[in-house]
């Protein structure tokens, strides 16, 4: 490896770490004005803020903004170069375009490496200590509305609903199947479902229930009925904070 690439990686690392860092310590402010109540409200000690939200805060919020400062740092330092001229050096000393993007190739492995172990890895199980803390003390729900999300009930019990709003508890495109043996015998699927608080059960508008019994099949259409689940508005919530503590 020639003093160039040492040189270019320099630059490329130095500015992408520098420029992520300083985006780091802004939010990290907002999110210290953002929380400043509940942080005095709950009087959590100052070590659990530290240790326990905002250094797993950091990994969090520096992968997911990695490919924008990736892209900053390479127009920033780039730039740089070519108003210092040092690239027609470069050039003139007989280094070909692609040869000069040898380093730049290296770096960005490199990063993707960092990335891919904190994707896999770190982020998973900080997001279980940062998301226990705000489940105690900040009560942070960063979901409004989730889509797509699939529960297992019980072992032959299973639930999906395309959208589902957490202000309102309403899920639009439900179904709930049952299966015996590997063999679905029930399924019912609804337009929408809504959580009841007076009397604790879910509403189910335009809904067909299909039904298999001894290879006859069934099928019942309803407008509106109120059904007793084994799931909570909650749950749904519960799902996507799981989802984000997963690893491989």
């Amino acid at each position: 490896m020639k003093i160039l690439d040492l040189y270019i990686i320099k630059k490329f690392l130095g500015t992408f770490f520098l420029t992520l860092a300083l985006f780091i310590l802004i939010a990290i402010v907002f999110d210290i004005t953002e929380k400043l109540e509940d942080f005095m409200d709950e009087s959590i000690p100052l070590s659990e803020i530290v240790f326990d939200y905002y250094l797993n805060f950091i990994p969090y919020f520096a992968v997911l903004f990695t490919p924008l400062f990736l892209f900053v740092a390479v127009i920033f330092f780039t730039s740089r170069m070519a108003y210092r001229s040092e690239i027609v050096a470069i050039l003139n000393s007989g280094i070909t375009f692609k040869r000069m993007l040898l380093p730049y190739f290296l770096s960005a492995a490199f990063i993707t490496g960092l990335n891919i172990y904190a994707n896999h890895w770190l982020i998973p199980n900080a997001n279980k200590t940062r998301i226990a803390f705000e489940d105690a003390y900040i009560g942070y729900k960063p979901h409004k509305s989730g889509h797509n999300i699939h529960m297992q009930m019980a072992r032959d019990e299973f639930i999906y609903v395309e959208n589902f709003n957490f202000e309102d508890s309403t899920g639009y495109k439900f179904s709930y199947e049952k299966f015996d043996d590997g063999n679905l015998f029930y399924k019912l699927r609804a337009d929408k479902i809504q959580w009841e608080n007076k009397n604790n059960m879910w509403a189910l508008k335009n809904y067909v229930v299909r039904t298999n019994n001894d290879m006859t099949e069934t099928l019942r259409f309803g407008k509106d009925t109120v059904v007793k689940y084994n799931f909570l508005p909650k749950d749904f919530v519960q799902k996507l904070n799981e989802i984000a503590t997963m690893n491989s």
